[in-house]
């Protein structure tokens, strides 16, 4: 009888320290969860902050970009005309032509910088909102996870 006594009492003992357990893993596990969400959100944010600040520059560069290219279209226009009469002219109208070419190639040089730098903050953009929709995901996973 004793026997059976301390056999109940280890079963009841035993499955009483694993429901135990398991109660402190979930805490456990909460708390690891609202870290992960504490550390999302602030990646969350700072996506956010930086998307706005690509965005807010994107203008300007856009209308430098516009300028640029209106610039080098002029110079190389001059260019064209500065050849055209170095053509049957003296030395000094070769200079001038050379002169002017230099400057047309320099002109669109800065051209098709400003335009990359256009594409390149386009694409960081759509890259950003492609994380920061991830980054939601994530938080949206771990909510549902959490409940």
């Amino acid at each position: 009888m004793k026997k059976m006594i301390m056999i109940a009492l280890m079963l009841g003992l035993g499955t009483f320290a694993r429901a135990a357990e398991k109660n402190d893993s979930t805490k456990r596990d909460t708390v690891k969860i609202n870290n992960q969400l504490r550390k999302l959100n602030e990646k969350l944010t700072d996506l956010q902050a930086e998307l706005t600040k690509v965005q807010n520059r994107l203008p300007d560069e856009q209308a430098a970009a516009e300028e640029a290219s209106k610039s080098s279209s002029k110079a190389q226009e001059k260019s064209r005309s500065e050849a055209s009469s170095a053509v049957g002219g003296d030395t000094g109208d070769a200079r001038k032509a050379a002169k002017a070419a230099k400057k047309a190639a320099n002109e669109t040089g800065d051209a098709e910088d400003a335009d990359n730098k256009v594409k390149k903050d386009q694409k960081k953009i759509k890259d950003l909102n492609k994380d920061i929709e991830k980054t939601r995901e994530k938080i949206a996973k771990l909510q549902q996870d959490q409940v």
